[in-house]
């Protein structure tokens, strides 16, 4: 049986990302080598820290590292460009820094997060793996789901992997530039598998939420519950989310891909177990090998057919997009509209981004929030 640590990256050296992972080892090294310094032990994570299981801890963002003004100037960067955003969440060393809300939204709403769903599935299959529901990234839909493949689908299909998924390399044919709407061809467990190949499993990337949804199904199918269902007492309860409303596929299977809302101060919560390495408040929850495997880059994040990368430029990991800022590695959920969930590990950061009003129907209203979040917090962030 291969662990997951035992994978190793398939990124192409053509990524934006190139020269990073040609001066990095392997996963397997990262995980395996005794020098590498976990991450719960770099500077300024604080062991004794307050949990924000019931409510987050707040500071003030000098004491944090960043200038006195830093929500000045976040407010007036939001006004010029991305003027629909409804929140702004900024976390560091555990404490909330920045809770900006805008346009008439309350910070105890919910909002679609869209696609950091996806990151959300990828947390799920972690502690599937954990708990050993799953057990190899290797392990095929042959073996996992093979009564639910149809007659007509292509014979490759019964070959693509949870790493396929994973990093979606399965190879289905699909634009990615359309996969914020949701279609028939990604929600329908039937149509999904029966759709044609455009590549061998393993051979190709497209950003497509067929990926994610099936993952969603495996895990339901190996534990018996909905993703939602499973989630609930593993990981929500113990962070503190109330049993949150998420989206059904067709069959009434959790949507892996979207349809999840939370509340802001929530999916910064999910950002804090993952620096965390998957431990909240003592209890694991996410092993730390699934954290720094999903947070590696895995894939190019360029589609293999239209050549565009809807990531902005980043590499892909297990349902996370990899980037590098300012020379510090980052990852992110991203989601339609404006959404996001983004870490830097290095600075103990974690940015949430929300456009509550991001409507499927007007693409041309997506909010431009990573500038936000590189060109001003980042650099006004003190190694501290």
């Amino acid at each position: 049986m291969r662990s997951i640590s035992n994978r190793k990256r398939v990124i192409a050296a053509t990524t934006p990302l190139a020269a990073l992972i040609a001066s990095t080892a392997s996963v397997q090294d990262r995980v395996r080598r005794p020098d590498i310094t976990p991450r719960s032990n770099l500077p300024g994570l604080q062991s004794g820290e307050t949990w924000p299981t019931a409510s987050w801890t707040t500071s003030p963002p000098e004491d944090q590292g960043f200038p006195d003004d830093l929500s000045d100037q976040i407010d007036e960067m939001v006004e010029l460009t991305t003027p629909l955003l409804t929140s702004l969440i900024v976390v560091r060393h555990g404490a909330l820094v920045i809770d900006n809300h805008y346009n008439g939204f309350e910070a105890d709403e919910p909002f679609h997060i869209w696609s950091i769903t996806k990151s959300v599935t990828a947390m799920a299959t972690g502690i599937a793996f954990r708990e050993g529901l799953l057990t190899d990234l290797d392990q095929t839909l042959g073996e996992l789901i093979p009564d639910r493949i149809p007659a007509e689908a292509d014979p490759r299909v019964a070959n693509i992997t949870l790493v396929h998924l994973l990093t979606s390399m399965s190879g289905w044919e699909w634009d990615g530039r359309i996969n914020f709407s949701r279609h028939d061809e990604t929600d329908d467990l039937e149509l999904m598998l029966a759709r044609p190949l455009a590549y061998a499993p393993g051979e190709g990337f497209e950003y497509d939420s067929s990926n994610s949804n099936l993952l969603s199904y495996v895990i339901e199918a190996k534990s018996g519950e909905t993703m939602a269902e499973f989630l609930q007492p593993r990981m929500f309860d113990i962070l503190g989310i109330a049993k949150p409303e998420w989206t059904a596929m067709n069959q009434g299977e959790t949507r892996g891909a979207g349809g999840l809302r939370l509340i802001p101060s929530d999916v910064a919560k999910l950002g804090l177990l993952m620096l965390r390495n998957g431990t909240w408040d003592g209890e694991e929850i996410i092993t730390p090998d699934w954290i720094t495997e999903s947070t590696s880059p895995q894939a190019t994040g360029t589609s293999s057919s239209s050549g565009v990368n809807i990531g902005g430029g980043g590499a892909y990991g297990y349902q996370w997009w990899i980037r590098e800022t300012l020379e510090y590695p980052a990852y992110y959920g991203n989601g339609y509209g404006g959404q996001t969930l983004y870490m830097v590990p290095e600075l103990d950061l974690i940015v949430v981004t929300g456009v509550a009003s991001t409507d499927e129907a007007t693409p041309d209203q997506q909010q431009p929030v990573i500038p936000i979040i590189e060109e001003l917090i980042i650099p006004a962030a003190e190694p501290m």
